[in-house]
């Protein structure tokens, strides 16, 4: 007999009730500005700031950077 699961397509986690996918889908953040903060050597930006759907702003910088 098969299992049946629903995912969120955002998270990849799995629920028992489509209701709860669903609304994990709904809780995830979008973004709605970025801002570049700053270049270094590479032509793309190391740090960007970002805003999201419920007004937090974080900031972001390049993996590689942090040695």
């Amino acid at each position: 007999m098969p299992i049946t699961f629903y995912r969120c397509e955002k998270c990849k986690r799995d629920y028992d009730k489509i209701e709860d996918a669903e609304k994990c889908e709904n809780g995830h953040l979008t973004i709605t500005e970025t801002q570049i903060k700053g270049y270094g050597i590479y032509p793309h930006p190391y740090e960007l700031e970002v805003i999201f759907s419920n007004g937090d702003v974080i900031s972001y910088v390049a993996e590689y950077l942090r040695g």
